[in-house]
């Protein structure tokens, strides 16, 4: 029985998609986050390649729901006979490699899953990386060194792979009466991917649709002092009109449930993005020259201190939008970029 605002493990109908796909929730165990959503592509009359889209976080709790939804649908996670990943987040990858060990598995995942991977696991090197370019946008370093140690908390409920292949955009994948074709989104992770069923009209989204909620497009760290930082949400706007012409009949998201009009979803992202960057245009009209971080405890009073990763993300990445509008100009100051008040963007 699924819990309060969670989903339950089913096997869909033609009417709603296709008989071919079912999903499983399991629990993150983040708070805030809730279950995650696991998706089954069913084998072929005589045919047992069973494929499951994600795998939930390392825990065991995460792996119980998991064998307990199998076993719903009848199955056994020995049956598994592909694991297909939407991004190298936990909670989508967590659980991979346990379920490799039980059933021999193989591995699919986007060619860019390393960067998401290193992101949870850096090296020193990147670690160094990290503390440089947050105190250029203003973070103390005590506040930085917590956000690590939350993450290497997070990193308990993760264990890497080698995959098996790595897809390319636009490669099909050859399932028995089901190929998808891969679709990469990066915005919310450079590794993210959304999968089309054309004949079934069906989206796998990952997290670059959700229900009620509009992805964080984390911040990327460049790979050296001198390289540009990536621009994650602008990346991710061009991923939504990437995604926008398909004929999408439904769309199954890895939070929450399915989604039946993802245009009118993408709508309501760009409007949030336009109301968040007329707030801060309006904050820096009103404060002069500010640091990222300045911004950010303006925006988000209440979570700048516990959510930093996100919030830094959020205000990076909507004054990458003002910038490159020529509404902000950006300066250096002691070491320490600041944003200037040009113009207000059009609604």
């Amino acid at each position: 029985m699924a819990r309060d605002n969670e989903v339950d493990v089913r096997r869909f109908s033609n009417k709603e998609s296709s008989t071919r796909v079912g999903r499983i929730p399991t629990p993150s165990g983040f708070p805030g986050l809730g279950d995650i959503n696991s998706y089954l592509i069913f084998p072929e009359d005589n045919s047992d390649e069973l494929i499951l889209i994600d795998t939930g976080v390392r825990s065991d709790e995460a792996w119980q729901a998991l064998t307990d939804g199998l076993k719903l649908l009848d199955y056994r996670v020995e049956d598994i006979t592909r694991i297909i990943l939407t991004h190298g987040h936990t909670d989508h990858y967590g659980q991979a490699h346990r379920i490799h060990e039980v059933s021999g598995c193989e591995l699919w995942a986007h060619e860019n899953l390393w960067l998401t991977v290193e992101r949870m696991e850096p090296p020193p090197d990147r670690l160094e990386l990290e503390l440089y370019f947050y105190a250029r946008w203003g973070v103390d370093k005590d506040l930085v060194e917590k956000a690590l140690a939350r993450r290497a908390e997070y990193a308990k409920t993760f264990e890497s792979m080698e995959p098996t292949h790595s897809l390319k955009d636009g490669e099909r994948i050859e399932i028995p009466g089901f190929n998808l074709e891969t679709i990469h989104t990066p915005g919310h992770c450079p590794d993210e991917v959304v999968y089309w069923q054309p004949e079934t009209q069906i989206f796998f989204s990952g997290d670059h649709l959700l229900p009620h909620i509009t992805p964080v497009c984390l911040l990327q760290i460049p790979r050296s002092q001198d390289e540009p930082r990536p621009r994650s949400l602008m990346e991710y706007q061009a991923s939504l009109t990437k995604v926008s012409p398909y004929p999408a009949r439904v769309t199954y998201p890895s939070h929450g449930e399915p989604i039946t009009d993802h245009l009118e979803l993408i709508r309501s992202y760009n409007l949030s993005t336009d109301r968040r960057m007329l707030k801060i245009s309006r904050i820096l009209e009103k404060g002069g020259l500010m640091s990222p971080m300045d911004i950010a405890k303006a925006l988000f009073p209440k979570a700048w201190q516990e959510q930093m990763v996100p919030v830094m993300s959020e205000v990076l990445g909507h004054c990458d939008i003002l910038e490159e509008g020529g509404h902000v100009a950006v300066e250096e100051r002691a070491g320490v970029i600041h944003y200037r008040y040009i113009s207000t963007p059009p609604p």
